[in-house]
């Protein structure tokens, strides 16, 4: 990353860093089964901002005495699974919604007339997801603070916007040892921007509404963009792209692949659109047991 971006985020994780974790953890029986436990979870994130999560570690431990772990967040409709089937193999999972998103919408939602995407897009100290981001950040730092979890070994697998999350987090926190980025949304800016399909469309309409504003939106999301951040990605890094995806096609995700200078992988599915492969996820999982074990 260029200098005025890693200024810009060096100064963004000082101001999450001013807020404690200050967890709370709640069991939930209901999301519980023989194998695992899960607990509801409240922490606190960028600006004192509440957020809610689900915290799903398994039962019986392993030879090492500490679980590896994974965090995993929504797509764009904001909506997530536990991922069960990751705990299973062995692994603790933090299932986090970030702000206005899922299980936190109740601490705060986005002002009515604004989306995600453009939320204060003419202003990077403002924007959405400079606070989004950090609200991923945040969910390493509670999972690095966990006494089962090795802090050592901690990943992310996410899909569609959770894809875009999870390049950003792997470039902007250095804790995570290995990262899949499914299909990710929240690339390549500059040619996503005129993208009229779900839910690039955003900002495209609002381009078209406010064409005056459109370097200013650019020069935003370029502090965001994972074509800007990609070359600070350190971990092993597996990403997808289905070829007849329209909603993250392979002109925003190639370009952003091509800038990981980290041991990667690539898997492209010639017939797939946006939806999540059972291939991949045998891949994605086998990753994960490689660079971060059970």
């Amino acid at each position: 990353m260029e200098k005025a971006v890693t200024d810009f985020w060096v100064a963004t994780r000082a101001i999450l860093d001013e807020t404690p974790v200050n967890a709370t953890l709640t069991e939930n029986p209901e999301r519980s089964g023989r194998e695992y436990d899960t607990w509801d979870v409240t922490l606190r994130s960028y600006g004192g901002q509440r957020l809610r999560a689900f915290y799903t570690a398994p039962k019986h431990g392993n030879a090492s005495g500490k679980f590896p772990a994974v965090l995993a967040v929504p797509g764009y409709g904001g909506g997530k699974d536990i991922p069960y089937h990751v705990v299973m193999h062995g692994f603790a999972v933090l299932t986090l919604f970030p702000r206005a998103q899922g299980e936190s919408i109740p601490e705060w939602d986005l002002p009515e007339g604004t989306t995600k995407l453009t939320h204060n897009v003419t202003d990077r100290d403002t924007y959405y997801y400079r606070a989004a981001y950090m609200d991923c950040v945040r969910g390493i730092d509670f999972l690095s603070e966990r006494d089962e979890v090795d802090a050592n070994r901690i990943g992310m697998w996410s899909r569609s916007q959770g894809g875009g999350f999870t390049l950003s987090t792997a470039a902007l926190d250095h804790r995570l040892a290995a990262a899949v980025a499914e299909q990710p949304f929240m690339c390549n800016y500059p040619l996503a921007i005129d993208i009229d399909t779900r839910p690039y469309d955003e900002l495209y309409n609002y381009v078209r509404e406010h064409p005056e504003q459109r370097q200013a939106m650019l020069d935003t999301l370029y502090y965001f963009d994972g074509l800007t951040l990609a070359d600070a990605i350190e971990c092993p890094t597996l990403v997808d792209i289905g070829m007849a995806d329209t909603i993250c096609p392979y002109d925003t995700v190639m370009p952003v692949f091509d800038r990981i200078r980290a041991h990667k992988s690539l898997l492209v599915y010639p017939d797939l659109p946006h939806s999540p492969c059972t291939d991949f996820n045998l891949h994605a999982m086998n990753w994960l047991k490689r660079y971060l074990g059970t």
